[in-house]
C-alpha cells in the first residue's frame, strides 16, 4: 500500500525526466524537418507544432543548455549526438507503446498512436524492455502464448468499455 511519503517519492520521479514532453516534440520536429528538407529553423519548427515562435525560442533555449540541439550563424537547427539518441530512444518507445495498445489492447490506431505519445517520455529503459518482450510473447505463435491470449480475448469480451 502506497503512504505519503512513498506518493511523495512517486510524483518527485516526474521532475527527474531529463527532457519535457514539449523539449521531446520540439527535438522531433527538427529531426524530421532536417529529414525532409535538410535543414530547420524556429519558424519551421513553429509551423510543424502549430505553436508560436516565441514558444519555440524558450524550448531550443533550454535544449540548447541541455546539449541536445546546436544552432548555426545562420540560425539552422541541429541536433547533436545525444539529441538525436533521445529522438531514437521516443520513436522506438512510441513504436513499442502503440504496438501493444493496438495489437495486443485491440485499440484503435488512431487511440494507440495518441496515447503512446501520451506516456512514451515517462516509462523507463527497463520498463520498455519488458513491455516489449511481453508484445512479442502475446503475439507469437508460442503454443502457450495461444493459450493466454485466447482466454484472455474471452474474458475481454465480457469487459465493459470506458
Amino acid at each position: 500500500m502506497m503512504t505519503q511519503d512513498t506518493m511523495q517519492d512517486v510524483w518527485k520521479k516526474f521532475d527527474e525526466v531529463d527532457i519535457t514532453h514539449s523539449g521531446v516534440h520540439h527535438l522531433m520536429a527538427i529531426y524530421y524537418l532536417i529529414r525532409e528538407n535538410g535543414y530547420a529553423r524556429g519558424i519551421d519548427v513553429a509551423k510543424y507544432l502549430n505553436i508560436t515562435r516565441g514558444s519555440v525560442s524558450v524550448t531550443v533555449t533550454k535544449l540548447k543548455a541541455k546539449g541536445y540541439i546546436t544552432e548555426d550563424q545562420n540560425r539552422f537547427y541541429r541536433l547533436t549526438a545525444s539529441g538525436l539518441e533521445n529522438v531514437e530512444l521516443v520513436l522506438s518507445k512510441r513504436s513499442i507503446i502503440r504496438r501493444f495498445f493496438s495489437d495486443v489492447l485491440g485499440l484503435t490506431e488512431d487511440i494507440a498512436t495518441i496515447d503512446a505519445c501520451k506516456v512514451e517520455h515517462l516509462l523507463s529503459r527497463r520498463s520498455m524492455g519488458k513491455l516489449l518482450c511481453f508484445t512479442d510473447f502475446f503475439l507469437s505463435d508460442n503454443r502457450e502464448a495461444k493459450k493466454f491470449r485466447n482466454a484472455y480475448n474471452k474474458i475481454c469480451k465480457g469487459v465493459k468499455r470506458l
